[in-house]
């Protein structure tokens, strides 16, 4: 599988992440530019952070062409546009509306094996919580469940669970490792300027992330 996930696209490591994983798919798939699709965690209704994202992808060498809404503009033929794309940008915002999201349209399943056929799968901080087997940690970035939902498993792409955001007040918060110390699984505590990219069959990190459990 060919797997990225961020905490912000934006920094440096984060864009080497990317990168790494594009020119990944440029080696098996032979055409450019290489197809990237976007699926939103909530209505973007001026399309705001698709248009960054695509301003971000075209700088990469890569065409960002496909959208996809969860909720009230969802389209089968938009689905089916995106998963011919060779990459899918899974974007950040409320991590907890995306999963209900992705679970309404029962596209976990969907995703899952777009990745194990070796589409690449590029999280951002919702998107990167989206990739692993639980989204319970995103209540360590202050993401609150105002959707109700129930079941937070997700789509168990990775062996750990993954919280962005984190800087060294939050780490050295006794609250903070009050509320870690609940987990009983790894997790990945990644700051802004840092990421994971999964390629060759492990996990590397650009930058310096903190393992809860490792």
């Amino acid at each position: 599988m060919k797997l990225a996930l961020l905490s912000d696209p934006n920094t440096e490591n984060a864009q080497a992440a990317i990168n790494a994983l594009l020119q990944s798919l440029i080696s098996i798939n032979k055409h450019s530019p290489l197809r990237v699709g976007y699926i939103a965690s909530q209505p973007d209704p001026h399309r705001e952070f698709y248009q960054q994202a695509q301003q971000m992808y075209q700088a990469l060498g890569a065409e960002l062409s496909v959208y996809l809404e969860l909720e009230g503009g969802f389209s089968q033929q938009s689905l089916e546009c995106l998963l011919n794309c060779d990459a899918i940008h899974l974007s950040g915002g409320d991590t907890y509306r995306f999963l209900k999201g992705l679970k309404n349209r029962k596209l976990l399943p969907v995703l899952r094996q777009y990745a194990i056929n070796g589409g690449g799968l590029i999280g951002i901080s919702a998107g990167a919580m989206i990739m692993t087997p639980s989204i319970a940690s995103a209540s360590l970035c202050g993401d609150i469940n105002h959707c109700g939902l129930d079941d937070l498993s997700a789509l168990n792409l990775v062996d750990f669970m993954f919280t962005p955001h984190i800087d060294q007040a939050q780490l050295q918060s006794d609250q903070f490792q009050q509320q870690l110390a609940v987990f009983k699984q790894q997790l990945c505590l990644c700051p802004d300027d840092s990421s994971l990219l999964f390629i060759t069959g492990k996990v590397e990190q650009l930058g310096v992330c903190q393992w809860h459990l490792l």
